[in-house]
This record gives C-alpha cells, sequence and structure tokens, in this order.
C-alpha cells in the first residue's frame, strides 16, 4: 500500500480527533470500498451479483431438502420482498427453483438447480482465487487474527440488532 493511501483517513482523525473506536470503523469501511469493486468484477464474469452468489452457497450448503423462503430471509438477513426478488431472478436464470410443499400450498422451499450447482462449481474456484490475490499481503496469521477479531465484532452487532428489534 503506498503511503497516500495510508493516509486516506487523515480527515477522520483531523475531524474525530484520534478516537480509535471511529478510526477503526472508517478502516473497516474504507477496506470494504477498496475490495468491492475486484469482488464485483469477478461476480458479473458469472452474470452474478454479491446477494446471488451468497444465496447460492446458501442454497447450496442446504443440500436437496432447500431452504423455506423465510430461512433464506433471515440467513442472509433481508426482507421478504426482497427474497423473493432475489429468487425470481436466480429462478429466470435457471440457477434455482421454487418447490411448493404438499402438505401446506403457502410454504414455498427453494433449491439449488443442476445449473446453480454448476455455476457455483466455475465460479467457486475462480473467486477463492481472487480472495487469496486480494489478501496475499498478509501472513496466514494476520488473516487468522483478522478473522477472529471482526468475527467476534459481527456476533455483538448481531445481538444488538437483535436487541435492537424488540
Amino acid at each position: 500500500m503506498d503511503a497516500s493511501a495510508d493516509n486516506d483517513l487523515d480527515y477522520v482523525q483531523s475531524a474525530m480527533g484520534s478516537n480509535l473506536d471511529t478510526v477503526l470503523v472508517y478502516n473497516i469501511l474504507k477496506t470494504h470500498s477498496y475490495l468491492s469493486p475486484f469482488i464485483g468484477k469477478d461476480l458479473r464474469r458469472h452474470r452474478l451479483t454479491a446477494a446471488q452468489l451468497n444465496t447460492l452457497l446458501l442454497l447450496g450448503s442446504a443440500g436437496g431438502e432447500g431452504l423455506m423462503m423465510g430461512e433464506i430471509g433471515k440467513k442472509l438477513v433481508v426482507t421478504k420482498s426482497n427474497v423473493t426478488g432475489l429468487i425470481d431472478r436466480l429462478e429466470r436464470q435457471g440457477f434455482a427453483e421454487r418447490v411448493l410443499q404438499d402438505h401446506d400450498r403457502r410454504a414455498i422451499t427453494v433449491k439449488l438447480s443442476a445449473k446453480g450447482k454448476k455455476l457455483l462449481d466455475r465460479a467457486i474456484p475462480h473467486h477463492a482465487e481472487l480472495h487469496s490475490e486480494l489478501t496475499d499481503s498478509l501472513s496466514a496469521k494476520e488473516k487468522e487474527t483478522l478473522i477472529r477479531l471482526l468475527s467476534k465484532l459481527r456476533r455483538e452487532l448481531r445481538k444488538r440488532r437483535r436487541e435492537m428489534k424488540k
């Protein structure tokens, strides 16, 4: 990383003082903004969005049983209408399929289609290679530490979000 990029957040420090928490949050956000274009470009190669890839990965991990629409929304943390639109697009592309449950016509299960599985089999290795390239400046130990710390932060944020909804 060049020196000017290291100083990208100087304006935060000058405006907010050297509040460590503020600098941390802005660093996380800035890092996301640097990662997004690379990831977006890779996903576009496969005609996918990040939300579509996450959904396909979720459906793939569910196996042949698939997932109920509501479960998808909870796991992806999106609204029911967002899940409907997302599944509509994946279904039009042939990557997912809806299955009505015999016992309850309102219950819809979504499964990964054979075409969706082929797409994942093709896209995941490319995506993983990109991730390796994007993080190759960090050692394995640094990656493990960062994963552990960000996971801890996300757990706390999920807990606070649940409490906020009560």
